[in-house]
């Protein structure tokens, strides 16, 4: 059969397109080959990805020198100073995604996951509510770490950032990179959020011959059977077999950082230690203790107004509020004092004011919000907190009824510890409103911490708790 005159005249280009697609695949297959020991793919062939994982990956742009002699004993020498054993293997949290509450809650996860698959957890930095190794401040900022990591220490181990970059100084000092990859995990759908986030430590480890693996997995809170083991997914997606798999190289030590990127939704780890809250530093529980101690006896109402619809409900769930408080029993107490937490700015519409949650900002203000915080104000005698990083300007503030406790955050300039301190005063309110999900406010992590606190505290006879929670709903009218 003769070709027909257009096909002759494109078979090459054809051809040649085909090449540019066969070739690296052949090229990436061959330096696989030539650069694995026999060892290594035996090792590779044994290992495959849990079914409901999406794989993929792309090769990092880094080259590193590698010192040819490096003196064994002394590498031993400095991990055992800091892991006490002669290899360390550590788990970095590079980023975290989600605020405080639930940003802790996952951290708490992977740090019960470093245990199980042998590597030391690193306390990662805090700002703005969040936790990630690249943020400025250190763990204990915020958090009780010496408490915590005594009660779960024959779950996991761990290393403050300090010490972790004491450790890659003295192995650079000695000529040796630490080895690294790069794991981003998230759920079905790739993260956006992730791939916003650089990784400071780039330049302080050595990821040649490891790709940036990226893992997709369901991400449920109530997970069937045929979804598989979530934990047991974790812990073979971190664990050494797959980074030996994953590896083009001829060592066969194990990874010494795995640089994770961490984006979910749902916890994975079902030992009830790893659900307990990680305790918050002892000076911030002072500092809400003393507000406690002022405001005794008081209430406490968290208001989530960020991004609740339709903001029409606001100020009707106001006075549905107001109406609960004033059914209060008079006889226990006839004007308790209320304290507010709220995403609304605190100094309310003053020159530079605006909402305390990063994530809500100053033009999804509505006439709406500040209706509803003025029936507020002009019905209860209120008390909220702020930072004295600036000066409050009282003159344009009300003149009664919106009282600011100022919050002096030390050295660090971070106001998201207002929140912190928030709720640890609403944990020691006599009594506790918060607006109904989904039609006065919207669903909080935040709330439900407070709550399960109270009534935890209220089941064990704490005398301190009237009324562990109470929530404030559209009048019946405006159902």
């Amino acid at each position: 059969m003769a070709i027909k005159p257009t096909l002759r005249k494109y078979a090459p280009i054809l051809i040649a397109s085909l090449f540019t697609l066969f070739i690296p695949a052949v090229l990436y297959s061959l330096r696989q080959k030539q650069m694995l020991s026999p060892q290594q793919t035996i090792r590779q062939r044994a290992y495959s990805y849990p079914s409901m994982v999406k794989y993929s990956y792309y090769w990092p742009n880094t080259k590193k020198e590698i010192k040819e002699r490096v003196d064994k004993e002394e590498l031993k020498k400095i991990d055992r100073a800091y892991c006490g054993r002669d290899r360390c293997k550590f788990l970095l949290p590079i980023v975290i995604t989600e605020q405080e509450s639930k940003a802790q809650m996952h951290f708490r996860q992977l740090a019960f996951l470093a245990g199980k698959i042998g590597r030391t957890i690193v306390l990662p930095n805090v700002y703005n509510s969040h936790l990630g190794a690249c943020l400025p401040y250190p763990f204990d900022f915020y958090y009780d770490q010496e408490t915590w990591a005594k009660e779960n220490e024959r779950f996991f181990n761990y290393i403050t950032m300090d010490d972790f970059k004491a450790w890659i100084s003295e192995r650079q000092a000695v000529g040796l990179d630490p080895t690294a990859q790069e794991i981003f995990v998230q759920g079905t759908q790739k993260s956006k959020l992730l791939a916003k986030f650089k990784n400071c430590f780039r330049s302080s480890f050595d990821f040649s011959g490891r790709p940036i693996a990226n893992y997709q997995l369901l991400d449920t809170s109530h997970p069937t059977r045929k979804d598989g083991n979530i934990t047991q997914i974790m812990m073979s997606l971190l664990s050494d077999e797959a980074r030996e798999h994953e590896y083009l190289g001829n060592s066969d030590k194990p990874v010494d950082v795995i640089n994770l990127f961490y984006d979910r939704r749902f916890k994975f780890i079902e030992n009830p230690e790893a659900q307990k809250p990680v305790p918050y530093s002892p000076v911030l529980v002072k500092m809400a203790d003393d507000i406690s101690s002022q405001l005794r006896p008081y209430m406490a109402i968290h208001w989530r107004m960020e991004r609740l619809e339709p903001v029409s409900n606001l100020l009707p769930c106001a006075k549905d509020l107001i109406e609960k408080i004033h059914e209060i029993d008079p006889s226990v107490h006839k004007h308790p004092n209320v304290f507010l937490l709220t995403d609304y700015p605190h100094l309310l519409n003053t020159t530079g004011a605006r909402p305390e949650s990063s994530s809500f900002t100053r033009n999804q203000l509505k006439p709406e919000h500040h209706e509803a915080i003025r029936h507020l104000y002009e019905h209860l005698n209120i008390t909220l907190t702020s930072t004295n990083n600036l000066p409050i300007p009282y003159d344009e503030l009300p003149k009664q009824n919106w009282n600011i406790i100022t919050i002096s955050t030390g050295k660090y300039k971070d106001r998201s510890v207002l929140g912190i301190i928030d709720k640890l005063v609403a944990i020691k309110a006599q009594w506790f409103f918060a607006g109904k999900p989904g039609v006065c406010a919207k669903t909080s992590s935040f709330t439900g911490r407070i709550s399960l606190s109270r009534l935890n505290a209220f089941r064990h006879g704490d005398k301190n708790i009237v009324v562990p929670l109470q929530t404030f709903n559209l009048p019946q009218g405006n159902l």
